[in-house]
């Protein structure tokens, strides 16, 4: 269904609701939701002991539901915390002052996310979109854009495609001519969803008539878009539209994203032992055995009768299996595109920008890529405040490879294109590259045109004792949901078991 008056009705609330590359529109107005949260295991009459490998919000999902369920359940997580990808930062900081270095926003849609937040009475808060100036910097231009305004974009558009602007380009070449199956991740290996995995989200826009101008503004606006010559038009479709930007409210929560894993973390005790890397992993007909290195240095074996690994791909793709892993699989998890991703923060004496009317978020072409602020609650423009480079893609692995000081030297002098005045106010630098850290070894899944149907039911499917679960192993790639219902979904599957 296509609504030819959505774009006239809704252009004022796309550009006052367009933050941060989130591109926040509701999309319920187009597609029905029927995503709902999974249901709570039956209680077993078989309790098993279970080892699952990483504290993330997968691995939390799966220990959460089969300790319910009355299984033993033993988390091994590799860090110190708990959270995987999902991490708020507070120090080097000023008390009061945080940010995100992982995860971002939640969606009305998370419905699974929406179960574990309700039952652990966390508190949600409304993302917080700009109500002050927005600057764009692309092709050596620089434009300042309040809210409900629309400039002429400095790309080749035609004469629509620059009165659409970013967000009216994306419900135009995006939004209105997807199926509406799009929003039901089941059907992901039918027709017509299938499909679109077979092209990027380049060749999708192209197919619908945007120009090449048009794909760029789009690719700069949008972190869905980042690599758009290389994402997979399925993927694009199934998490990024029918899940995300289906919702009709976006949110945090309130004292950082971490509260979520840390509250499940919190209920689960000291069923959780950090500071224990996965080595190796052996399925020996009647037993799955883990054998570990703990922080300090000491090796340690686990048994159980079942393992959930739910450790990113990449990591995982280094560890030894016995047996092999079907060269497949094998090859599925090294394989599978991540998205780079280094985000560095650079903290002010104050939030300096918003005596100037602006909003602190910035989006460009440059190194810096999208720029976000955070600030304090109380007195924001006269309190230390962090702008944040948010790079994706390619040159967010460079980025990463930098020492801070050479960082600085590389990214400050970009960021004082867009705002002057940060050399005087910069006061400090923390720098989070996801592709270094070695339990991540990069951003979220980010599956290239074909990969889907090429890797996801082989990334899906148990071997032997060792079952799986992480965004990865999800049609919902690169999203907090997505990591949560594989975890679900993997502790249902063990429950089901017989044996």
């Amino acid at each position: 269904m296509k609504l030819k008056n959505a774009t006239q009705i809704n252009r004022r609330r796309f550009l006052e609701q367009f933050s941060l590359g989130m591109g926040a529109l509701g999309t319920s107005m187009l597609f029905p939701i029927p995503l709902m949260a999974s249901d709570n295991l039956s209680k077993t009459d078989n309790p098993k002991e279970i080892l699952i490998l990483g504290a993330g919000l997968a691995g939390l999902a799966a220990a959460w539901e089969l300790d319910k369920a009355g299984h033993k359940v033993t988390i091994l997580e590799a860090r110190d915390r708990p959270g995987g990808r999902v991490s708020t930062i507070r120090e080097p900081f000023p008390e009061g002052l945080s940010a995100e270095e992982g995860a971002v926003g939640f969606s009305s849609t998370y419905t699974q996310s929406l179960k574990y937040i309700e039952e652990l009475g966390l508190e949600q808060v409304p993302y917080p979109f700009p109500e002050k100036t927005v600057i764009y910097y692309f092709n050596g231009e620089k434009l300042e854009v309040a809210p409900g305004e629309n400039p002429d974009w400095p790309y080749e558009l035609s004469p629509e495609e620059n009165e659409l602007g970013p967000m009216g380009i994306v419900q135009k070449y995006i939004m209105e001519p997807l199926p509406e199956e799009n929003t039901k991740p089941d059907a992901w290996d039918q027709a017509p969803l299938i499909d679109l995995d077979e092209i990027s989200l380049y060749d999708y826009m192209k197919r619908q008539g945007a120009s090449d101008g048009a794909i760029q503004l789009v690719q700069n606006t949008q972190w869905f878009a980042a690599e758009p010559k290389e994402t997979s038009g399925l993927s694009m479709a199934v998490s990024d539209f029918g899940l995300f930007m289906s919702g009709t409210s976006f949110f945090l929560l309130k004292g950082g994203n971490d509260r979520l894993p840390v509250a499940m973390a919190n209920g689960l005790g000291d069923k959780i032992k950090y500071k224990t890397k996965v080595t190796k992993l052996h399925d020996s007909g009647e037993s799955a055995i883990v054998e570990t290195e703990t922080g300090s240095g000491a090796n340690a074996e686990f048994k159980a009768d079942y393992v959930i690994s739910t450790i990113p791909a990449a990591v995982l793709a280094g560890i030894t299996f016995e047996p092999a892993l079907p060269s497949f699989k094998a090859e599925a998890l090294k394989e599978l595109p991540v998205l780079e991703v280094t985000r560095s923060f650079f903290q002010t004496d104050k939030a300096f920008w918003l005596n100037k009317d602006l909003s602190g978020a910035a989006f460009t072409d440059l190194p810096v890529k999208q720029i976000s602020p955070y600030t304090m609650s109380q007195n924001p423009a006269e309190n230390p405040g962090i702008l944040e480079s948010y790079a994706m893609g390619k040159g967010a692995n460079a980025l990463g490879k930098l020492q801070k000081r050479e960082l600085e030297d590389k990214l400050l002098p970009e960021m004082k294109k867009i705002f002057p005045d940060i050399e005087e106010h910069h006061s400090g630098t923390y720098v989070k590259a996801w592709g270094e850290d070695p339990y991540a070894l990069g951003g979220p899944s980010f599956p290239a045109p074909g990969h889907v149907t090429k890797y996801l039911k082989a990334l899906q499917e148990p071997h032997g004792r060792f079952h799986f679960a992480g965004e990865y192993t999800s049609i919902l790639r690169s999203t907090m949901e997505g990591a949560l219902r594989s975890g679900a979904d993997a502790a249902k599957a063990i429950n089901d078991l017989r044996g």
